[in-house]
């Protein structure tokens, strides 16, 4: 059965939870990783109130996400996301993000982030390095 590129990246999103977030601290840039959820294409994470990651998506919401490799094959597709963050405010979502990680002791003082893509792409396709998906 063929999938679409839209769908390939939907099976990405939904079968993994953590990728890398960067972000720009001053002038430099900033990453970590970060344990997500996602509806259909937008992603949401969550982090303390007082961290340098909220700090910064305040100062610039634009972000950098590597999600979905799985560190099985050099050649692993995964993708490579550029979105805007902003903070959200949604007990439902928060509570699935808790229970990724639930080694926080006060899980509902987290802020939650809503990461909208702006443009999302495919890396280590095998017969293509960089494909652009379509996620509108």
């Amino acid at each position: 059965m063929n999938t679409t590129k839209r769908e390939q990246a939907l099976e990405i999103l939904s079968k993994n939870y953590v990728g890398v977030m960067a972000t720009v601290a001053g002038d430099r840039p900033d990453s970590r990783y970060m344990t997500f959820v996602n509806d259909e294409f937008t992603l949401y994470t969550a982090t303390p109130r007082d961290s340098d990651l909220l700090k910064e998506l305040q100062a610039n919401p634009h972000t950098h996400i590597l999600y979905g490799y799985e560190n099985g094959d050099m050649g692993d597709t995964f993708l490579e996301i550029e979105a805007t963050a902003a903070e959200f405010n949604a007990d439902a979502i928060k509570e699935k993000i808790i229970a990724l990680y639930p080694y926080h002791v006060d899980g509902m003082s987290m802020t939650l982030i809503k990461i909208e893509p702006v443009r999302m792409r495919f890396m280590n396709k095998a017969g293509d390095n960089q494909e652009e998906v379509d996620f509108q």
